[in-house]
């Protein structure tokens, strides 16, 4: 089969949905020649950094593409506001046309889409896809402000109402299977469980010597708790606060928190929330940080805590046991499974045991069990065997696309 592999418009700044889009693309790209399909790479505009990553695999600008299947009409729709877009399909296309990115992949010849990213329109469609779902959190937890609001909810529902007719769907978890067959009603034997492997980047920096210089510049202590998440609220960002104020009322030792991550719509309340807690000038907000000062952040970290209560498919925990930094994590549906016995949970609603955890990891022995098991977990799956179970299913899939053209 001609298979597209979407991405959309994924760049350094999305945080593990960048990670996870680049490892899986080197994978696909070191495996493509031991596979039948030819494999083609959709992008946006946005997204052209990436696709430049990876010269080997073909790429297809669906922005470039556009306007050569646009009819006139539907380029001027394309600059009036919503509602009246929508009266225009109405008016004119009441037998639901293809979209515009459909016309965009008939006219290459695919005959397959795997959507490795979960935001993309999915109205129209006439070939058969795969999704990948990271999380359903917009339905588990949908008081959140980012997945709360009207526009924000109803793109998530309306995107995943499709994954029904997804021909095949990835997840990282059986957690994960269980809810999109119980929101959606999806066949649980359309559903694959591909557990996330550990990124590359922090494997490798594993074996290299460690660059105190870099935490030296940026002027932290050697006592720090680590959380590398983009300012939404549902990271729980203020949990770790609470913590360290617990400590600090416990035992005198206040430790340092250093935030990583892009500024999102909660960053403001979590830098007043530290000044509240009188941690102001003990909170570091470094912003996006670069892969070879993430690593060195790991590396100095007294432990990563990742109190955040949408799961379970994260990333962090794993680069953490890589870079043998003991990992406090919360127990959210799914994250044992994810994690095994190399993390200690917390409920991310209490601060009492995440600081108590904290403290636990003053023992030597519970440092080294936690780093031991943590060593042990990140080199459980490999993102090659991740693109080895993608190509499997597109075999699968390919003797029942060969009956049309």
């Amino acid at each position: 089969m001609k298979v597209g592999f979407y991405i959309g418009g994924v760049s350094p700044t999305g945080g593990g949905g960048y990670t996870f889009v680049v490892e899986l693309l080197a994978a696909l790209n070191r495996i493509r020649r031991q596979c039948n399909h030819e494999l083609l790479l959709c992008y946006h505009q946005t997204g052209e950094g990436v696709a430049r990553l990876f010269p080997e695999l073909p790429g297809l600008n669906l922005d470039q593409e556009k306007a050569d299947v646009l009819s006139f009409a539907e380029r001027i729709s394309e600059w009036v506001p919503r509602v009246a877009r929508k009266a225009y399909r109405v008016a004119f296309e009441p037998s639901a046309k293809l979209s515009w990115q459909d016309r965009v992949y008939s006219r290459q010849g695919i005959q397959f889409i795997v959507r490795l990213v979960p935001w993309i329109p999915r109205t129209g469609m006439d070939i058969p896809f795969a999704d990948t779902v990271w999380d359903l959190q917009h339905r588990s937890s949908p008081w959140f402000p980012e997945v709360s609001l009207l526009d924000e909810w109803g793109g998530r529902e309306s995107n995943y109402s499709s994954l029904r007719r997804a021909s095949v769907i990835y997840t990282g978890t059986q957690q994960g299977r269980q809810e999109i067959s119980s929101y959606y009603q999806v066949p649980p034997e359309r559903i694959k469980v591909l557990p996330f492997a550990t990124p590359t980047f922090a494997l490798d920096a594993a074996n290299k010597p460690q660059n105190s210089n870099r935490l030296q510049s940026l002027g932290l202590s050697a006592e720090y708790i680590f959380y590398p998440a983009q300012f939404w609220s549902h990271k729980n960002h203020v949990l770790v606060l609470e913590a360290c104020r617990i400590i600090h009322d416990l035992t005198g030792w206040t430790p340092d928190v250093v935030f990583t991550g892009s500024a999102q719509n909660n960053v403001a309340y979590v830098r007043e929330y530290a000044c509240r807690l009188g941690l102001g000038d003990r909170t570091r907000f470094l912003g996006f940080v670069e892969q070879a000062d993430l690593v060195e952040l790991y590396r100095g970290a007294f432990c990563l805590a990742f109190p955040s209560f949408f799961g379970p498919d994260n990333l962090p925990p794993l680069e953490a046991f890589a870079l043998g930094c003991p990992v406090l994590a919360a127990d959210v549906p799914g994250a044992r499974e994810q994690l095994g016995e190399a993390a200690i949970f917390f409920p991310p609603t209490d601060e009492r045991r995440l600081a108590d955890a904290i403290l636990s990891l003053r023992s030597q022995d519970t440092r080294q069990r936690l780093v031991r098991a943590g060593h042990v977990r990140a080199r459980v799956r490999s993102w090659d065997q991740y693109a080895r179970d993608i190509i499997e299913s597109l075999d699968e899939f390919a003797a029942i696309r060969r009956a049309w053209r």
